[in-house]
């Protein structure tokens, strides 16, 4: 039986994100949430790039959709 190659699963992974990363405002984005979570950064990233592809979605797309929910919880709070 073959032994599995866990360093390339690790290795693909890496390159995608890094990829997505590369997204402008990403890095920003991350820091922001961090912070609004209360988290260190490479925390949020790490679970931030866990739940984008929970949902399937890009880790851009993922940071918008949040980004997005944050606007209308705001808005949301200085109408109440």
């Amino acid at each position: 039986m073959p032994e599995y190659d866990f360093y390339a699963t690790v290795r693909d992974d890496l390159t995608q994100l890094q990829k997505e990363l590369a997204a402008e405002g990403a890095h920003d984005t991350v820091q922001v949430i961090a912070t609004r979570l209360g988290v260190p950064p490479d925390v949020a990233l790490a679970a931030l790039w866990r739940a984008s592809k929970r949902h399937g979605e890009t880790l851009s797309i993922f940071l918008g959709e949040l980004t997005n929910q944050t606007q209308r919880e705001t808005a949301r709070q200085s109408g109440e």
